[in-house]
């Protein structure tokens, strides 16, 4: 089932305005690469118009490459159409989306063990979309891998319910649309309680495809007693001079991923040079790091101990002299 809301009179406004709309330009082209910084939860603030969001001194955090690519080289592509759009982030699941005139779809996910498809697939965005559109989808989830299937029950509602200037790191951007989702998921075990509940809020504006700020947040879970999750992550401003430009990490080799008391990571030949490796936790605040001394070119594998952090997502990150060099995703059970 789906509904969509569009406020009595907003039509006739956007007929003489075009501030803060979204339209085709919000959809992704294949081959493009962004980059975000995962940096430590901030407040998204409050729903309204003509607001001053002031977010310019966000640190640049870890800087992780987002890349749009086919069904030709992604994982899992057999069970979502040829035409899916591919979203791949390192140590994620491949997101997959598909593109309409009106709407950017999200399919579901693929991961080496499990596979998640949506039925109906869920709007992320809906176009036009203006202040106050809202609209919402409710269907299933259906997961299956690891020789197991589960059939779960989905509610996701959007509304775009502020407008205004974003005051970023590299300047600010006028006209920008914040989008608040709500994503509920439900077991049939326990239908009146949210198996997965998460609030996201983007800021998009019609200049990239990209929302401009994203920030995350899972509720304390009164059942199982999991604890509230934030995250926050910035678009580089690379996407202003052309998403070319953007700095790419080295893709860094884990395993075993997930882990449980230590993991290995292959760290590539490099020169003399004194540099750090960082594990970041899913706020991005630096939960562990290493001394790694290169005295001359060459290669390490090295295994570390992280029997004493809490399981969860994190980010690793080798960082040099001169900066970030290379990062992975890692999860700690």
């Amino acid at each position: 089932m789906r509904w969509i809301l569009i406020p009595i009179g907003l039509m006739a406004a956007l007929s003489v305005s075009a501030q803060a709309l979204l339209n085709r330009n919000a959809l992704p082209a294949t081959g493009s690469v962004y980059g975000y910084h995962d940096t430590p939860y901030l407040s998204p603030g409050r729903a309204g118009d003509g607001l001053q969001w002031d977010f310019a001194d966000l640190p640049s955090g870890t800087l992780i490459p987002y890349a749009w690519t086919t069904t030709d080289i992604a994982p899992g592509a057999g069970a979502f159409p040829h035409a899916a759009r591919v979203l791949d982030v390192i140590g994620q699941p491949a997101q997959y989306f598909q593109a309409t005139d009106t709407a950017l779809l999200w399919l579901g996910w693929y991961s080496d063990t499990t596979l998640l498809r949506f039925d109906p697939p869920l709007r992320i965005l809906h176009l036009p979309c203006a202040f106050q559109s809202a609209w919402g989808d409710t269907g299933v989830a259906a997961i299956t891998g690891s020789g197991r299937v589960a059939v779960l029950r989905v509610e996701f509602h959007t509304m775009a319910d502020a407008r205004g200037t974003l005051n970023m790191p590299y300047g600010s951007i006028r006209d920008v649309l914040r989008l608040r989702s709500e994503l509920k998921v439900y077991d049939p075990a326990h239908p009146d309680h949210a198996l997965i509940r998460e609030v996201r809020n983007a800021w998009y504006t019609d200049q990239t495809p990209m929302p401009l700020l994203v920030t995350t947040e899972r509720p304390t879970d009164e059942l199982t007693g999991r604890s509230t999750k934030r995250t926050l992550r910035w678009l580089d401003g690379s996407w202003r001079d052309g998403p070319e430009n953007l700095f790419r990490p080295l893709k860094l080799r884990v395993y075993p991923d997930p882990c449980d008391d230590n993991f290995w990571i292959v760290l590539p030949e490099r020169n003399a040079d004194h540099t750090l490796l960082q594990l970041i936790d899913e706020t991005g605040m630096v939960s562990k790091q290493w001394n790694v001394e290169f005295n001359s070119s060459q290669s390490r594998t090295i295994n570390y101990d992280v029997s004493d952090l809490a399981s969860g997502h994190y980010t690793v990150v080798w960082v040099g002299t001169n900066g970030t060099i290379g990062n992975a995703r890692l999860e700690i059970q």
